[in-house]
């Protein structure tokens, strides 16, 4: 039957079951859904896609009322060899999982193609993910620049190697202070006590014992594992791990750990505590040949009510605040 022999037998059954209300034509009816769907699926995409068609738009008048300065950045980056470390950035504004450290080879049509320098296992599809990248500071015509926020254009990988990474020329260049605390410093190891466990443990490690804990007496350690707690923060931690050895979880950038950290109150006696899940910013060479690890606290752990003795995780924005509150205490 041909495209029209069928509508005018659906009009005919049409009418023939038409009862009171007007009687349509399939493709008016068809037409009437279409003029309502279709605007609203629009409109659905342009606030899904709202963050990254702004910065498309604000890109595009910064790339022509500012492509001198732009561009004196851009060569500044590339010619000095600047090392990039990027990371996802998160809805909430906060800066979420690293991704590499990288250079940028060249810039070219509006994209920053990067040389990997050193990269962190993955298996997330990057392509449009928001990042935020920051560098060393610098100063051009009396400006300071340490960071800039775009989009991943294209990557390729190999396996869960990152292997090629093609990022957005940004909407603008800018400088933002990256320690907002003020971090103090433990001289006494009694003050402060940590134990570490590996993240997968993170529903079972109240009943395992620590892969990583601190002592109050370090000289009685030679040649044994242990950690040592260089200052702390309401955002983080900076932690020392003696004679590593190979069972240690994994202690990469962009890897996690399970931390119960105790503070004892000089006034009181008695020892604060809080479990935390902690991410693993940077890590460097300490002293005698330790592994130094900058870590900021991401999720908070709230003991369930069922007796389970399982935690809840509730994510930590910037603070974790009844550490800042225990801090402001102490000069």
């Amino acid at each position: 039957m041909t495209p029209l022999g069928q509508l005018d037998y659906l009009r005919d059954v049409q009418q023939t079951f038409a009862h009171g209300s007007g009687r349509l034509e399939l493709v008016e009816v068809f037409g009437i859904i279409l003029a309502i769907v279709g605007p609203l699926v629009l409109l659905a995409a342009l606030w899904y896609y709202r963050r990254y068609l702004w910065f498309l738009i604000v890109r595009g008048f910064t790339r022509v009322f500012m492509f001198k300065r732009q561009g004196l950045i851009e060569t500044y980056l590339v010619s000095k060899g600047i090392i990039l470390e990027v990371s996802i950035l998160e809805k909430d504004g906060t800066v979420g999982r690293h991704v590499c450290y990288a250079r940028i080879e060249t810039v070219l049509g509006g994209k920053l193609m990067l040389q990997i320098v050193e990269a962190a296992p993955t298996r997330v599809d990057l392509r449009g993910k928001r990042v935020i990248c920051f560098v060393k500071q610098f100063a051009l015509r009396g400006n300071k620049y340490n960071s800039f926020v775009t989009y991943i254009h294209s990557f390729d990988r190999k396996g869960i190697v990152l292997k090629k990474l093609i990022l957005l020329t940004p909407m603008r260049y800018r400088f933002i202070i990256r320690r907002k605390h003020v971090r103090k410093k433990v001289n006494r190891p009694d003050i402060i006590r940590v134990k570490a466990w590996d993240v997968v443990k993170r529903h079972t490690f109240a009943s395992k014992k620590p892969d990583l804990y601190t002592v109050s007496e370090p000289a009685r350690y030679k040649g044994k594992t242990y950690m040592q707690v260089g200052n702390i923060s309401p955002g983080g931690i900076r932690l020392f791990v003696f004679n590593p050895r190979k069972e240690l979880p994994p202690m990469q950038v962009g890897d996690q750990l399970v931390l119960r950290i105790s503070i004892k109150d000089p006034g009181s006696r008695q020892f604060f505590f809080f479990t935390v899940i902690g991410t693993i910013r940077s890590r460097f060479k300490g002293k005698d040949g330790s592994i130094g690890l900058g870590i900021q606290f991401s999720s908070l752990g709230e003991k369930m009510p069922d007796g389970s003795g399982r935690f809840h995780w509730r994510k930590v924005s910037d603070e974790v605040t009844v550490l800042k509150r225990f801090l402001e205490k102490f000069k």
